[in-house]
C-alpha cells in the first residue's frame, strides 16, 4: 500500500469516526433517567424516551436531526397513551389520535403544525380516510 491509498484508508475510518451513532442518557438530579436515546453529531436522531422526575414515560418517539419525525407517543402520569401523533421537521403533520383512558376517542388531522379536521365519531373518521 503506498502512501496515498494509506492517506485516504486513515481519512476513510476517521469519518467513520464521527460519524456514529451513540446512545445516551441524561439523569435528573434526583438519579431518575430524563431522557434516552440516540445522537449522531451532536444530534438526537432515531427512537427518544423522555420521563417525568419521578421516573414515568412521559413520551417517546423518532427524531432526525434533532426534530420530531415519524409517530410519537404521549403518556399521562400513570403511562397510559393519551395521544399518539405524526410529525414532520417537529410540527404536527399527518393524524393525531387522542385517547380517553387508553380507548380512541378523538381523531385529528394536521398540515404543517396547522389543524385542519378533527372526527369525534370513529366510524366517520374511517369513511373520510379510507380506512
Amino acid at each position: 500500500m503506498n502512501k496515498l491509498q494509506l492517506s485516504i484508508v486513515i481519512v476513510f475510518f476517521s469519518f467513520l469516526g464521527f460519524s456514529q451513532k451513540e446512545y445516551v442518557k441524561e439523569y435528573y438530579p434526583n438519579g431518575n433517567l430524563k431522557e434516552e436515546g440516540w445522537i449522531s453529531e451532536n444530534k438526537k436522531t432515531d427512537y427518544w424516551y423522555f420521563y417525568n422526575s419521578d421516573g414515568t414515560k412521559i413520551q417517546e418517539g423518532h427524531f432526525k436531526e434533532d426534530k420530531k419525525v415519524k409517530w410519537w407517543i404521549f403518556y399521562d402520569s400513570e403511562e397510559i397513551t393519551i395521544k399518539k401523533c405524526e410529525f414532520v421537521n417537529n410540527l404536527p403533520d399527518g393524524f393525531c389520535l387522542l385517547y380517553d383512558n387508553g380507548k380512541l376517542k378523538k381523531a385529528e388531522k394536521y398540515d404543517n403544525g396547522k389543524l385542519i379536521k378533527s372526527w369525534t365519531d370513529l366510524n366517520q373518521f374511517k369513511k373520510d380516510n379510507n380506512i
